[in-house]
């Protein structure tokens, strides 16, 4: 009796586990049936997603977009882009697939059992847009000085926390919302402006008359990861989000460009060779070639952020904890193998 009932157990487990895994994949099942892959962005986000003169998408988050469709689609143009100015539209939109558009994890976000976040691709937090001219070069130069803040999210409490504790004179103009604050410090009516690191780089992109006259301090007072957003239950696709983004993380760390990608075919080297030979796509069911065709769709993670942000960028936003592990960052990928 024992071993009948250990059997039925294992039959109802057996279907239960079939009936889960048919759900898992239901919408990695329908991004390959409609042939493309919906991404929410932020609206007119400068250097992470915007429109260009011809009304095509560009950014960083665009960019990391494409990655994902060359994996699961192997053509990167296989997009479609939505500008998404509220987490609670996304949740209202179905045809949405995954969001790039700065939402910070956070227990409170996903805790409610809705939403699965996935790698962090770009690590925040709050810090100053100085000029140059100041030679600034910590928060505490900050000092008496007026900074341009708004109301928005913790910014504030923030500021007076960091100032009060160590003693320095905080002089804040407050404004109700960032593009107050930004139009007031390009204006010269302040000293600094405190925000996150990603939007003070969208507004040098934007709006500073010559972006060689600003930085953006190293130094950062909050954590703020951000990550890829989905809905909770189809396991196969956060997995193909996931690796998509290791795989952009792990070709930085090798070395592997869309430049120099064909070239290194021959390379003796077993982590380059494993990676070039396309590890199999397993549960996910990645699209032949899939490590290559993320490379070639826009380069390795380095190249991505480069391109929008960093240095081949008008905001020259400094890499921080960006950069790989092998440099001093955060950035680290589990190995393909």
């Amino acid at each position: 009796m024992r071993k009948i009932k250990s059997l039925a157990i294992l039959i109802v487990a057996s279907l239960l586990s079939a009936t889960v895994a048919a759900q898992a994949g239901a919408r990695l099942d329908a991004i390959k049936a409609r042939g493309v892959l919906t991404c929410g962005v932020g609206i007119e986000a400068a250097g992470f997603s915007k429109r260009d003169a011809q009304g095509r998408w560009q950014g960083f988050d665009v960019d990391l977009c494409r990655a994902i469709a060359a994996a699961i689609l192997g053509d990167p143009n296989k997009i479609a882009i939505k500008g998404i100015d509220t987490l609670p539209n996304f949740l209202r939109d179905d045809s949405i697939d995954v969001v790039f558009r700065g939402l910070t994890w956070t227990y409170g976000r996903e805790a409610p059992g809705q939403l699965r976040y996935g790698p962090i691709y770009f690590y925040d937090g709050q810090t100053f847009l100085v000029p140059k001219r100041l030679n600034v070069k910590t928060a505490a130069d900050l000092s008496g000085k007026t900074i341009c803040v708004s109301r928005d999210v913790e910014f504030v409490p923030t500021l007076q926390y960091y100032f009060r504790t160590r003693n320095l004179q905080l002089k804040a103009m407050v404004t109700d919302f960032r593009p107050a604050a930004e139009d007031a410090f390009f204006a010269g009516r302040c000293d600094a402006m405190a925000a996150d690191a990603s939007e003070l780089a969208e507004a040098v992109i934007a709006k500073a008359p010559n972006p060689d006259d600003y930085t953006i301090l190293p130094e950062q007072l909050t954590k703020e990861p951000l990550a890829p957003l989905m809905r909770k239950g189809d396991e196969q696709f956060l997995d193909a989000v996931r690796w998509t983004i290791f795989a952009l993380i792990n070709g930085e760390e090798l070395g592997i460009t869309r430049a120099n990608l064909e070239s290194l075919r021959g390379s003796e080297h077993p982590d380059i060779r494993r990676f070039l030979m396309a590890p199999p796509a397993g549960p996910a069911n990645l699209s032949a070639n899939w490590t290559s065709a993320v490379i070639r769709a826009g380069g390795n993670y380095g190249e991505i952020y480069d391109r929008h942000l960093g240095a081949n960028s008008r905001a020259k936003l400094f890499r921080g904890q960006n950069r790989i592990w092998s440099q001093g960052g955060l950035m680290y990928a589990p190995p393909l193998r």
